[in-house]
C-alpha cells in the first residue's frame, strides 16, 4: 500500500529505500518459515544443534532486520507526513521480531548450557531472560533518546571512511547514514577489492565485516597490520555474530573496536568520531616527528650550504613552540646566508680593498724613521753574516759536524742541538690587529711543533695585554720571574723560562724524545703593565735575551707572541726572525694593515712569510679566495681556519690540537707546523 500510495503521487525519492525495504521484509519471511519448518521435530532429540540453531537464526535473520531498521531511521528524518505512520509500524515490527529472535537466541543458549550441564528444565529462566532482555533495549533506547537532543550540537570530526562489506544494502545503507554526517565514504564488496583501494587513497578509518567470502576480515586485519603504510589507520569490525572469542581476536590483532549488528545509530557515530579523533591525534604526533626530523636535517644542509628557507614554511606555520623555532632558525639561517653572501662579495673585491696609495704612504713613513733606517741596517748586517755563516760549512755537506772544525772567523754562534746541524729558528707570529686568536694559535703551534720531537720556546712579548700563559696553566700565584722582570735586570732571561712540557705529557701516551715546551710569561699585574707602557724598554737587551734563551735551552723552535700592530718593538721581533707568520681575519682593516706588514718586512729583508687567515665563515669556494689573498699579497696561504664553536666554548682554558687532534681544526694547525718545519733552515744568528 505504501508503495502503490508513492507511486501514485510519482513521488520517487523514497521509492528505491521502500523497495528494499519490502526485499528485507519477503526474505525475513523466507528466512522464519525456513527456520520454523526446520524445527518441526522433538526438541529432545540428541541430534538437533542448538547451538547451531542459535548461531543460524542470528545470521540470517539480524542482517535483513537491521536492513529494514535502518532505512527506517533514515527515512522517518525526511519523510513526507503521510508515509511517517506506516514507517513507524514497520520500524517497530521490525524491532518486537529482532527483541522476539534476541529471547530465542538466549533460550537456546541456556537450553545447550543445562543440557551440557547435565541439568534439568528450569522454566523460572525464562521470564527472567525476557525481562534481562526487554530491560537491555529499554535501557538502551532511553540512552538514545538521551543523546539524541545533544548529538546535533557536536561538531562531527569529518574523515574519509571505507566500508567492507559483502552485503552490498548493508553497504549502501552505512554509506549513506555517513555521508549524512559530513563523511566521506568508498564501498568495498570484499577484501582483496579494499586492499586495492587503500594502495590508492589513504583512508582514515576502515569498517571492516569480520564474515566474508574469500579473504575473511581477520585475514584482512592481518594484512592491514603487517603494512607499514596502512597500520596506523584505525579499524572497527562489525559482525552479526556475538561470539566473544571473535571480538577478542580481533582486538588481539590490532582492531579499534568491534561492533554487533545492527549497529545503534548513537553508538556507532560515537565510536566513529572516537576512532578518527585518535587517527586525527596519531597524525599530528606523526607530522611532528617529521617536522623535527626535517628541522635537524636543515640544521645538517645550512651546514653544508644547501639549505632552502621556504623548505620550513609548513613548519614555520605551526602555533606550537616547534613553530617557533622553526622561525627563529629559518630567520638565523637566512641571516647567516646574508651575511656569506657580504664575506663572498668582500672576498671577490679583496684587491680592491686593498688601497694601493694608502698603504705606500703608510709603509713610507715608517722606514724613512731613523729606528726603521738602524734595523734594516741590522738585517742587512745580519744577512751577510749567514751568507758568510752558510758559505764557511757548504764544504762539509752534512758529512762531519762543522762544530769539530779548526774555529771560524764567524760572529758568535748559538750552541746547537746535538741532534740537528740546522740552526734554531725564530718564528714571530703577528696579526695587525687584536681578536685575531693570534695567541691561541702560537700556543698550538708551538704544541704541534714540539710533538714532534723539536724543543720550542715562547716568548710573550704582548707586554701590554699579556695571556698566553693561561693556556698552560700558569696564573699569577704560581709566576715570581716574567719578561718584565728580565728586561728591568731583574733576572735572567733563562730564569724568567718556565717548562710547560707537562701539557704534552698529558696528552700523549708516548711524546717523542726530546720533546719540551718553555714559556717566558709577561706579567700580568697592573703595575708592571703601566710601568711598561710608561717607560719602554732597550730592545737590543730583548733580542740578547732571545739569544740567550735559545744557547740555554738548546732550542730548536723559538716562538715570539708579538703585540698587535706595528711599533718599534714588533718591528725588532720582525728583523730577528726566521719565518714569520701573519695572521688575519676576512675583514677590510686586517686586509690593509696586513699588506703594510707584508711591506715593511720585505724591506727588513725576511723572505720567508705565511699568512693563516683565521676565524673565517664557511665559504663555498674556499680554494678561490685562498688565490686572492696569495694574489693580493703574493705571500702563501698556510691555512684557513674556520670559526669553531668547539674552539670558544674551550675559552682558552687548554690546547686545543692536544685535547681534540683528530678534529679538523688541529689537523690544519698541524699543516701550519710541517710548513714552518720545512721553511729554509738559515738567517737566525743571534
Amino acid at each position: 500500500m505504501l508503495l502503490d500510495e508513492l507511486k501514485a503521487d510519482k513521488n520517487s525519492n523514497f521509492l528505491n529505500d521502500i523497495e528494499k525495504i519490502r526485499i528485507c521484509g519477503i526474505q525475513l519471511l523466507q528466512l522464519t518459515n525456513a527456520i520454523l519448518d526446520a524445527t518441526q521435530q522433538n526438541v529432545n532429540q540428541h541430534d538437533w544443534d542448538l547451538k547451531g540453531f542459535s548461531t543460524k537464526i542470528r545470521w540470517e535473520l539480524i542482517t535483513p532486520l537491521s536492513t529494514v531498521i535502518g532505512y527506517c531511521e533514515m527515512l522517518l528524518e525526511e519523510a513526507p507526513a503521510k508515509v511517517i505512520p506506516d514507517l513507524d509500524k514497520i520500524q517497530t515490527a521490525a524491532q518486537q521480531l529482532l527483541s522476539m529472535v534476541s529471547d530465542i537466541i538466549h533460550l537456546a543458549q541456556q537450553q545447550l548450557y543445562i543440557l551440557e550441564s547435565g541439568g534439568g528444565y528450569f522454566p523460572e529462566l525464562i521470564p527472567q531472560s525476557l525481562m534481562t532482555t526487554a530491560l537491555a533495549q529499554s535501557v538502551a533506547s532511553t540512552i538514545q533518546s538521551l543523546q539524541a537532543d545533544t548529538s546535533e550540537s557536536l561538531a562531527t570530526e569529518s574523515g574519509t571512511i571505507l566500508i567492507v562489506d559483502d552485503n552490498e544494502t548493508n553497504c549502501e545503507l552505512l554509506s549513506r547514514q555517513l555521508e549524512r554526517q559530513g563523511h566521506r565514504v568508498a564501498i568495498a564488496t570484499n577484501g582483496l577489492q579494499a586492499l586495492r583501494l587503500l594502495k590508492a587513497i589513504p583512508y582514515d578509518l576502515i569498517l571492516l565485516d569480520v564474515v566474508m567470502p574469500g579473504m575473511s576480515g581477520f585475514e584482512v586485519l592481518m594484512q592491514l597490520k603487517r603494512n607499514e603504510q596502512w597500520r596506523h589507520i584505525p579499524v572497527i569490525m562489525v559482525s552479526a555474530l556475538e561470539e566473544l572469542d571473535s571480538a577478542v581476536k580481533c582486538i588481539q590483532l590490532g582492531a579499534e573496536d568491534y561492533l554487533h549488528k545492527p549497529f545503534e545509530p548513537t553508538l556507532l557515530k560515537a565510536r566513529i568520531e572516537a576512532c578518527l579523533e585518535k587517527k586525527r591525534l596519531r597524525d599530528q604526533e606523526i607530522l611532528y616527528l617529521q617536522q623535527v626530523e626535517r628541522l635537524t636535517e636543515a640544521a645538517v644542509e645550512l651546514e653544508s650550504k644547501t639549505f632552502d628557507p621556504d623548505s620550513l614554511t609548513d613548519l614555520t606555520q605551526r602555533t606550537d613552540e616547534l613553530g617557533q623555532l622553526g622561525r627563529v632558525f629559518q630567520r638565523m639561517a637566512c641571516e647567516i646566508n646574508s651575511r656569506e653572501q657580504r664575506l663572498e662579495q668582500q672576498v671577490q673585491m679583496l684587491q680592491v680593498a686593498i688601497d694601493e696609495a694608502h698603504k705606500r704612504r703608510i709603509v713610507a713613513e715608517i722606514s724613512e724613521t731613523d729606528h726603521f733606517r738602524q734595523l734594516q741596517k741590522r738585517a742587512k748586517h745580519r744577512s751577510t753574516q749567514i751568507q758568510r755563516f752558510d758559505t764557511a760549512i757548504q764544504p762539509y755537506n752534512g758529512t762531519q759536524d762543522y762544530r769539530s772544525s779548526p774555529p771560524l772567523l764567524l760572529p758568535s754562534v748559538p750552541a746547537f742541538s746535538n741532534a740537528s746541524q740546522n740552526m734554531p729558528q725564530i718564528v714571530s707570529i703577528h696579526s695587525f690587529r687584536g681578536g685575531t686568536g693570534k695567541s691561541n694559535l702560537t700556543s698550538n703551534i708551538a704544541a704541534s711543533i714540539a710533538s714532534q720531537g723539536k724543543r720550542v720556546g715562547i716568548v710573550d712579548t704582548d707586554l701590554q695585554s699579556p695571556g698566553i700563559h693561561v693556556l698552560f696553566g700558569l696564573d699569577e700565584e704560581t709566576i715570581d720571574r716574567t719578561l718584565n722582570d728580565y728586561l728591568w735586570g731583574n733576572c735572567s732571561m733563562r730564569e724568567s723560562a718556565y717548562d710547560v712540557s707537562h701539557v704534552l705529557l698529558e696528552r700523549q701516551q708516548h711524546p717523542k724524545n726530546g720533546s719540551s715546551i718553555y714559556l717566558v710569561p709577561a706579567s700580568v699585574k697592573t703595575n708592571n703593565i703601566t710601568r711598561i707602557l710608561r717607560e719602554g724598554y732597550d730592545e737590543e737587551t730583548l733580542i740578547e735575551g732571545l739569544c740567550e734563551l735559545i744557547r740555554e735551552l738548546n732550542l730548536d723552535y723559538l716562538l715570539i707572541d708579538t703585540h698587535p700592530g706595528i711599533n718599534e718593538e714588533t718591528l725588532h721581533a720582525i728583523t730577528v726572525s726566521s719565518v714569520l707568520v701573519l695572521v688575519l681575519r676576512p675583514d677590510y682593516q686586517d686586509y690593509q694593515g696586513t699588506a703594510v706588514t707584508v711591506d715593511l718586512a720585505r724591506i727588513l729583508t725576511v723572505s720567508e712569510m705565511l699568512l693563516v687567515v683565521n676565524k673565517a665563515m664557511p665559504m663555498s669556494d674556499l680554494e678561490a679566495f685562498r688565490q686572492q689573498v696569495e694574489a693580493a699579497y703574493d705571500v702563501p696561504v698556510a691555512e684557513i681556519l674556520p670559526f669553531s664553536e668547539q674552539i670558544a666554548h674551550l675559552a682558552s682554558s687548554d690546547i686545543f690540537c692536544l685535547r681534540y687532534p683528530n678534529h679538523p681544526w688541529a689537523q690544519a694547525i698541524d699543516s701550519i707546523s710541517q710548513q714552518i718545519l720545512s721553511q729554509r733552515r738559515s738567517r737566525c744568528l743571534c
